[in-house]
């Protein structure tokens, strides 16, 4: 009897323990009710909000001070646009540039300096300021070191006009400089002293404007009357005053003709080329 009793009892625990073991574990998932969406930006504006806000999106956290912010959006699956990705907002357009004044003065136009011009040639410079038989000795050897590397046909001279007969020329002007590129002038630099002082540089730059007849000054891109050192850059070449010590009477006045500067580097550009082809380990 007893084991018959035993047998049954074991036949039912075999039983619950296989019901058990064969039933499905009750589900631990859980769906999620929200979604997030992280923002760091410089700018928290009302516009990037609002962008925000249309698709579902609420503030919850948000840190940062005036120059930067973090944002954390959330949103509730019961929006319809749950699980959807939200456009960037626009970034507006950036506002055309604004439109400077060129100045289509040519090389053929440009001012001259008492009777100086872009494009003389060597010896017409030499004429005006002649030298004795040691200085024209040195004057040959510079234009003709100028053709080499590394000059590549650029060179330049100064001229301290106190030393030269044509001095009463040019009354007002200390010195002189020149660039010289193929034996033309490409850089004329006059230094004026002892001229009359000026309250502000704007006074000399409208008797330069006046004298040597360029665009209007309000045509010069950024001038205004109290700057020192305005440049206009034209077609042909570029006329630069240095105008700081207009008070005192001193100021200076550059030419260029800055077309020799792409050629003087494709020359060197050039002899680079042909040295590494030369070149032999």
């Amino acid at each position: 009897m007893k084991i018959r009793v035993c047998l049954a009892t074991l036949c039912f625990l075999i039983f619950h323990c296989s019901a058990a073991y064969g039933q499905a574990p009750k589900s631990t998932d859980r769906s999620a009710e929200w979604e997030y969406k992280q923002l760091s930006t410089n700018i928290l504006s009302d516009e990037l909000l609002n962008h925000y806000a249309k698709d579902g999106w609420e503030i919850a956290a948000s840190t940062g001070g005036d120059n930067y912010s973090k944002v954390i959006l959330k949103r509730n699956k019961s929006h319809p646009l749950f699980g959807t990705q939200t456009s960037e907002i626009p970034k507006p357009e950036p506002p055309p540039p604004p439109q400077k004044p060129t100045c289509k003065l040519t090389l053929a136009q440009a001012p001259g300096i008492r009777g100086l011009r872009l494009g003389m040639t060597s010896d017409e410079i030499f004429a005006i300021f002649p030298a004795n038989e040691r200085e024209e000795f040195n004057r040959a050897q510079k234009l003709k070191s100028a053709e080499l590397p590394p000059s590549y046909g650029h060179t330049s001279f100064h001229f301290d006009l106190s030393t030269y007969a044509t001095k009463d020329r040019f009354t007002g002007i200390g010195f002189l400089n020149f660039g010289l590129f193929d034996r033309k002038v490409v850089y004329i630099g006059a230094y004026y002293s002892n001229t009359p002082q000026f309250d502000r540089p704007g006074q000399l730059m409208e008797i330069i404007n006046r004298q040597f007849g360029l665009p209007e000054l309000k045509d010069w891109p950024g001038y205004d009357e109290n700057s020192n050192n305005p440049l206009l850059a034209c077609d042909g070449f570029t006329f630069q005053v240095n105008a700081q010590n207009a008070y005192n009477g001193n100021f200076s006045i550059v030419l260029t003709d800055p077309t020799y500067v792409k050629i003087a580097e494709e020359r060197k550009q050039a002899d680079r080329a042909k040295k590494r082809e030369g070149f032999k380990l």
